[in-house]
Formats: structure tokens, sequence, C-alpha cells
């Protein structure tokens, strides 16, 4: 599939999670203060919350947020930073004041430019994040886990939808670096993507991806970490995550360092 038709297909599956999504609001961010702002030069500027517990003995492994379309939602994630902190990891949001979505370009800023930034950051683990994406987001963490599987330790998807630009419910990624990451998605049982996650489940399972799709009674598409069920739900996931052994690869800072000059090439 040619670069043309490639971005066609993710366009359509952003439209798809992102057509009945309103503007969303920004308000206060109840009370957390990141640790650390930067702009770095190649990167995207962030805000880096971590615990003052974690230490380069004992690091925090990272989640980083990729907002929806038309807004940061800094005021949705940030008032969480405490509860990861307390599951052991640290939150990595970026700062926009005009979100337009998530082009290729953005996504290579945040993977060549900012993480390795962020990698260096004492009690930090940015080795293989957690990607925790919201609509528009949830379609880039895919795109980014389509390219480079064994870069991530698991995604958190929030009202995405599961289409690819090389791929689609019935037909995910198939190989075994795919098969090694946890997919958590949470759908509003009246977004227009929940039928689209009920096929996803059989035939993802089928292709043997770990997939565990939540969907929330009531909702459509819209955030979906309000209630205590479904943050219980995500601390849950990411507690297994963390039982996991900690890989004895190289650190992020040196791994993104590798022959190809990008990751996606919408």
């Amino acid at each position: 599939m040619g670069s043309r038709a490639r971005l066609s297909a993710l366009t359509m599956a952003l439209a798809t999670a992102c057509a009945s999504a309103p503007p969303l609001p920004r308000g206060p961010e109840a009370g957390v203060t990141p640790m650390r702002t930067s702009a770095p030069a190649n990167g995207l500027p962030y805000r880096l919350f971590v615990s003052e517990k974690a230490t380069p003995e004992h690091p925090h492994r990272l989640v980083v947020w990729l907002h929806p379309t038309g807004t940061d939602g800094l005021a949705l994630v940030e008032p969480l930073a405490n509860a990861f902190a307390t599951q052991g990891y640290a939150l990595l949001t970026f700062p926009r004041e005009h979100v337009q979505g998530w082009s290729g370009a953005d996504a290579n800023r945040v993977m060549l430019g900012t993480l390795p930034e962020v990698a260096r950051v004492p009690g930090v683990d940015a080795e293989r994040p957690v990607l925790l994406g919201f609509s528009a987001g949830a379609q880039m963490a895919l795109e980014l886990w389509a390219a480079r599987p064994d870069a991530f330790r698991a995604l958190v998807l929030i009202a995405g939808a599961p289409r690819l630009s090389r791929g689609d419910e019935y037909n995910p990624p198939r190989s075994s670096a795919h098969a090694r990451v946890p997919l958590l998605s949470f759908i509003g049982e009246r977004d227009g993507s929940a039928p689209l996650w009920r096929t996803a489940l059989e035939s993802w399972r089928a292709a043997g991806l770990r997939l565990d799709s939540r969907e929330v009674p009531g909702q459509g598409h819209t955030w979906l970490l309000v209630r205590p069920h479904e943050q219980m739900e995500l601390f849950q996931f990411l507690a297994e995550l963390s039982r996991g052994p900690r890989p004895f690869a190289v650190s992020h800072a040196r791994n993104v360092n590798h022959p190809w000059n990008t990751w996606i090439s919408c």
C-alpha cells in the first residue's frame, strides 16, 4: 500500500473514532504538579509526573498520554498522576494550545525527540512504555504498535476503533511481537465503534493477540475513566504489568537510535 493510500486509511480510522466527539473543555489539574517540564529541540514539549519515591535503582515505568483531537486532555489524565505513581508508573503528557489530532510528524517527534530525553531522567524507566490513547490518540497508539510492537509494553485505548492503516477488526497484525503486547480497550456501549470491538475481540484473539475489550454501559464516544469501576480495571491491568519481568535491553535513549529515521510515514 502506498503512503497516500495509508494516509487515507488512517484518516478514515480517525474519523470513525472522532466524528461524534464534542470539544472537550480544559479545567484545573486537581492539584497535581509535574516534576519536570521541557521543550526538546526535536521533540514535543512535555510534562512529566514522577514520584519522589522513584529512584535509578527502583525506577517507575512510563505511561505516555496520546490526546484526542481538539484538546490536549491534560484535565482528563493528569488528575490520575498520583494513582499512576502508586502503581509505580510515571506519566508523560503533552501541553498543546492548538490540537489538530495526531500526525506522523507528531509521533516521530515524540518517539525520536521527547522519549530519549525523558529516558535520561533519573527514576524513569522509558524502556517499552505503556501508551494511553483517547479517541484519535488511541488510533495513533495502534499505529505506533503496528509499526514497532517490540517498543511498547502495553496499550490502553479509550474510545478508539480497531482500525489501522494496515488492518481492521477482521485483519489485525499477526506477528509474535504484536502478540506479546497486551491491549486493554474501553469503549462506550453507544459509541459507533462498539460493534467493531465486539468483532475484534473474537478475531484479534483468534490471531493470537492479547486483547481485553471492556464495554462501558450507557456511554457514547466520551472519556471513560471517570467512574471508580473503570479506573480500578485500568490500575489492575497496570499492576499485572508491573509484576512482569523487566527486560535486560538497552536503554530507550539508545534503543531509538536505530537505522529508521521515522516511526510513522503518514
